[in-house]
């Protein structure tokens, strides 16, 4: 039976992993979590605020956290999907959201019809069939509807969250659910009897920390994972971006989206936090003069294996990506659930591992896919790194995402994709990879007829977002709802 285990490494990677089991497993599995002092940064992320994507909802509320703690005690907002601006060309922006688009008519996809009107200039821009892009552009947020009926139930939200503070919540989750925790500098490992994985972990006072599964919670360094012979999958030839800053303060807008602005050699992140701001930028040092400000320094990229023996790899340790989708803690919770599924029962965990080591790796190159087609396909035409990236050949897999989705508008999806059809349509459309052609099926219905019904859609889709509350009177909302109870 696996009844210890011992986490390496805190930050939201560690302490999320550490409330998630504890939470699952009550009394009967022991969970220590190891921290360094000496070491502040996240181990989980790789900036020090985060977007986060609608799987991260139900995993609060799985700890039994909610929004309005969140709100309070994490400077957590609202976060309808993200607004590029700048990636095209200079004076052009669009929103990915978090949601859907139409809705299927007659049982062809909406965008063929969409395509089929633009051909005949009878339609009004694609995102304005997308409630969540049309609500954060307006500044305004409800929560889904669960009534299918409901325009607004095509509609989800994530949040954006201070990474600091929201780890302090999971940590007080898991230390109420029995986890215990350690200080102290790992300097060495045990390896068990068999070779092929942990028997204790050596610290710099000699304490001996025994445990029958370890987890690699040690951020990019991967201080477990690469002593077991993990290697570096790198993705920086596509993905050269390699430092991070951010810092917090007034933004120009308290809307509920996320703000990628694309610069000279790199990209910025804005986002409304707490009664502010938040701001980031990620660049790429080889197309920077100097050294430039301070900055964390990391590479794209993944490991070869993220389980090996009774060694499991989690956040950065296991999967490092700049955050323009907002995959960090995404990618720390998916790590976490899918353990949770996997969970071994005794030393025998060859078959587990396996598995996971395939999930990993598939959820990982994907969001990788999806990130660059923001790069290969800008439109940013006479500056080394965006030239550079535009004619650097993409990965197998979305070479032929981009041919199937260019010829005829076809999405082409493979296992563990984190973004399905709505996601990878919004960055298509948006980098102005527009399909050639569109379905012949969206033919069968007569053009009037069908640009009445995308007429009745955008109307139904205004008139929700116009009785929408703003962003800012739903957070004072929520604060108001919390704070007596914080009082008391």
């Amino acid at each position: 039976m696996t009844r210890s285990v011992l986490i390496t490494g805190g930050g939201s990677a560690g302490w999320m992993t550490a409330a998630a089991i504890a939470r699952a497993f009550g009394p009967r599995l022991s969970v220590r979590v190891l921290e360094d002092p000496a070491r502040t940064e996240d181990t989980g992320v790789l900036g020090p605020f985060d977007a986060t994507l609608p799987s991260l909802n139900g995993f609060n509320a799985s700890l039994g956290l909610d929004d309005e703690a969140l709100i309070v005690k994490a400077k957590a907002t609202f976060r309808l999907g993200t607004v590029f601006r700048s990636w095209t060309r200079r004076d052009h922006d669009y929103v990915h959201p978090l949601g859907e688009f139409g809705g299927a008519l007659d049982g062809t996809p909406f965008h063929h019809h969409w395509l089929r009107l633009k051909a005949a200039g009878k339609v009004a821009p694609f995102e304005s069939f997308a409630i969540a892009a049309v609500a954060a552009r307006a500044g305004r947020f409800s929560r889904p509807s669960d009534d299918p009926r409901s325009v607004t139930s095509t509609m989800a939200y994530g949040l954006h969250v201070d990474v600091a503070d929201y780890v302090a919540l999971v940590k007080q989750v898991a230390l109420a659910a029995g986890v215990q925790s350690l200080e102290g500098c790992l300097v060495d490992i045990e390896r068990s009897p068999d070779g092929e994985g942990l028997e204790a972990v050596v610290c710099d006072d000699g304490r001996r920390l025994e445990a029958d599964l370890f987890i690699d919670a040690t951020g990019q360094a991967g201080d477990l994972i690469s002593r077991l012979g993990a290697s570096w999958i790198d993705y920086s030839r596509w993905l050269p971006a390699d430092r991070i800053s951010g810092t917090q303060g007034q933004i120009d807008s308290f809307n509920p989206v996320t703000e990628a602005r694309a610069l000279r050699t790199g990209w910025a992140w804005r986002a409304p936090l707490g009664t502010s701001g938040a701001t980031m930028r990620v660049t790429a040092s080889a197309f920077e003069s100097g050294d430039g400000e301070p900055a964390t320094r990391f590479s794209n990229g993944r490991r070869s294996s993220t389980w090996i023996g009774n060694c499991i790899a989690i956040g950065l340790a296991a999967t490092t990506l700049e955050p323009l989708e907002g995959s960090g803690l995404h990618l720390v919770q998916s790590g976490v659930s899918k353990l949770i599924g996997l969970f071994p029962a005794d030393r025998s965990m060859a078959a587990a591992a396996g598995e996971y080591n395939r999930l990993m790796a598939a959820e990982a190159d994907r969001l990788r896919d999806l990130i660059i087609l923001h790069y290969c396909a800008n439109g940013r035409k006479g500056e080394p790194l965006w030239d550079a990236v535009r004619n650097t050949a993409p990965p197998d897999e979305l070479a032929h995402k981009i041919r199937m989705f260019s010829s005829r508008g076809h999405i082409s999806l493979y296992d563990e994709e984190t973004f399905e059809h709505p996601g990878w349509i919004a960055v298509f459309m948006g980098q102005n990879v527009v399909p050639r052609r569109y379905h012949p099926m969206a033919n069968l219905v007569p053009l009037d007829t069908t640009a009445a019904r995308l007429d009745r859609m955008q109307a139904v889709i205004d008139q929700a977002v116009r009785a929408m509350p703003t962003h800012t009177e739903m957070l004072a909302r929520a604060r108001a709802e919390r704070l007596p109870t914080e009082v008391r």
